[in-house]
């Protein structure tokens, strides 16, 4: 027993003594190899020389800036105008008033380019509400003006644009439509001539009744004569 137990013994010492060996041998090769010297790093290389950097040149003076111009002296502004007074427009014969009616005007007597005569019968406003025909002379003009003083007071008033006109006898006075369908009127005297007539045509047949009732109150009005140079 002892024999088997000393031979394992044996055994293992000799299997022990190759692996002892080669530990020695790797051991032995270690030391052998040398270890490679570490380089020395390159010298770094020499930074090249910084450019030299040009002097700043001197700023120059700054120019002096030229002479502003000097402004033109402003234009003298004209005084302004003072506006003329606006003219009276002449009163327009559809906006007779009362007043007009009413108010005492005038027979204005005018001679003609052909140095002959009429009148017109002019309102208390100064607006034309009729005119006589061309006489020859300033008698017959005058005689005119009497006629008109003796028949518009009585004359009545035929309306020749109802649909049924009802026919009075001279003097008259006659109230028709005109070519543009406006109110006219005329003054027919007991003779049956035509001795006064509207001078413009109404768009109201109230505005054409108030130039008759204008020339009835203007019947016995003063008389208007033309002057020398006329």
């Amino acid at each position: 027993m002892a024999e088997k137990i000393k031979n394992k013994k044996e055994e293992k010492a000799t299997a022990a003594k190759p692996a002892a060996k080669k530990a020695e041998t790797v051991k032995k090769a270690a030391a052998t190899v040398k270890a490679e010297p570490v380089k020395k790093a390159a010298p770094a290389a020499k930074a090249a020389p910084a450019a030299k950097t040009a002097p700043a040149k001197k700023a120059e003076p700054a120019k002096k800036a030229a002479p502003a111009a000097k402004a033109a002296p402003a234009a003298k502004v004209a005084p302004a105008k003072k506006a003329e007074p606006a003219k009276k427009a002449a009163p327009v014969l559809d906006e007779i008033t009362e007043d007009a009616v009413v108010t005492k005007g005038k027979f204005e007597v005018k001679r003609t380019s052909d140095r002959r005569y009429m009148f017109n019968v002019r309102a208390g406003n100064t607006q034309v509400i009729a005119s006589s025909q061309i006489y020859a002379s300033m008698a017959a003009c005058r005689n005119g003006i009497e006629s008109v003083g003796k028949n518009a007071p009585i004359a009545p008033i035929e309306d020749q644009t109802l649909s049924s006109v009802n026919e009075e006898k001279c003097p008259k006075f006659q109230i028709y439509f005109d070519k543009g369908g406006k109110y006219r009127f005329n003054l027919i005297a007991a003779n049956g001539q035509n001795i006064l007539a509207c001078t413009q045509g109404y768009t109201q047949k109230s505005s054409c009744k108030n130039g008759i009732q204008s020339v009835i109150n203007n019947a016995n009005a003063a008389i208007v004569l033309p002057g020398d140079d006329e």
